[in-house]
C-alpha cells in the first residue's frame, strides 16, 4: 500500500534536524551516521564514540544515547534501516509484513519470533527492541498514515535504503563487499546532485547509506508529503506492547 494523497503542507522557516542509522550488530563502530542539522543542508556523519557508543551495541544504552543527541540538536525524525515489528496474523500475507512483501526486503519478519533467514536474528532483534525502547520510554512515535496532522511529534521511522536509491531514480549502491572507494565517490555526487544535500568525500558504505534515506526524513519534518513515498500500513499495537506491521518510508522526487 502506498500513502502520497494527503494535502501539501509549507515548511517551517527553520526546519527541524534529521539523524539516520544505518544499524549493525557486532560494535558501534560498524554503524553508519547521517546527522542532517536543522535547516541546513550540509549532512555531517558523526560517529559512535561522538553518542558515547562504545563496544558492542544494546538497545537500551543506544535508545538513550540517540534520544539525547536528537534532544541536543534539534531532532525530530530519525530513521531506522531495520524492522519496527512483527507480522500481523490478520494481513493475509503469508510469513512476511505487508511492507517488506511490497519492496521484497531481504528480511522478512513473521509472526512474532519468527524472521527469514535467521541469520538475521541479532539484527532484527536489536531493530525492534531500538524502535520499543524509543517508543515507550522515550516519547517517539511510530509513522502513521495521519502524520501530516500531529506537528509535535518526534518520528521514528522504518527506512529502507537499497530501495531508496530507486526512488530518487538512481542505481542502487552495490552491496559493501562489491563497491570500490571510486564506486562510493561516484554514487555519493550522484546523491548530492539529485537531492541538493552537501556530502563530503570519503564516506563509507554506511555513511552513504545512511545518507540516501535522509530526503525522506526531511520531507517529514518540512511536512511535506509529496517527499516520501510510505509503504505498508498502520502500526498495531498488541496488550503485550508487541508492534505488528508499520510503514516503511522511502524518499521521492517531487514531482
Amino acid at each position: 500500500m502506498r500513502s502520497r494523497t494527503m494535502p501539501q503542507a509549507q515548511p517551517t522557516q527553520t526546519l527541524p534536524g534529521v539523524l539516520s542509522i544505518d544499524l549493525a550488530t557486532r560494535r558501534y563502530a560498524d554503524f553508519g551516521f547521517a546527522f542532517l542539522p536543522p535547516g541546513r543542508i550540509t549532512v555531517r556523519f558523526p560517529r559512535a564514540q561522538d553518542l558515547g557508543l562504545r563496544g558492542r551495541p544494546l538497545p537500551g544504552p543506544l535508545a538513550q544515547a540517540l534520544d539525547a543527541f536528537c534532544r541536543r540538536e534539534g531532532v525530530t525524525v530519525i530513521l531506522l534501516d531495520g524492522p519496527q515489528g512483527w507480522k500481523s496474523p490478520k494481513t493475509g500475507v503469508p510469513t512476511m509484513r505487508v511492507c517488506e512483501r511490497v519492496l521484497n526486503t531481504p528480511g522478512k519478519t513473521g509472526p512474532i519470533g519468527h524472521l527469514k533467514p535467521a541469520t538475521y536474528l541479532r539484527y532484527v532483534a536489536l531493530s525492534i527492541s531500538l524502535f520499543h525502547l524509543l517508543r515507550a520510554r522515550h516519547g517517539w512515535s511510530l509513522l502513521q498514515a495521519d502524520w501530516l496532522h500531529h506537528p509535535q511529534r518526534r518520528w521514528v521511522v522504518e527506512s529502507f535504503p537499497s530501495k531508496s536509491w530507486e526512488t530518487l531514480g538512481l542505481k542502487r549502491l552495490p552491496a559493501k563487499a562489491r563497491t570500490s572507494p571510486e564506486q562510493i565517490e561516484a554514487w555519493r555526487r550522484a546523491l548530492a546532485r539529485r537531492t541538493g544535500l552537501r556530502l563530503p568525500k570519503g564516506l563509507s558504505h554506511d555513511q552513504l547509506q545512511a545518507a540516501v534515506v535522509l530526503p525522506a526524513g526531511r520531507a517529514l519534518a518540512a511536512r511535506q508529503p509529496g517527499g516520501l513515498v510510505t509503504v505498508g500500513m498502520d502500526p498495531l499495537i498488541t496488550r503485550r506492547g508487541d508492534v505488528l506491521e508499520g510503514w516503511i518510508a522511502l524518499p521521492a522526487l517531487e514531482p
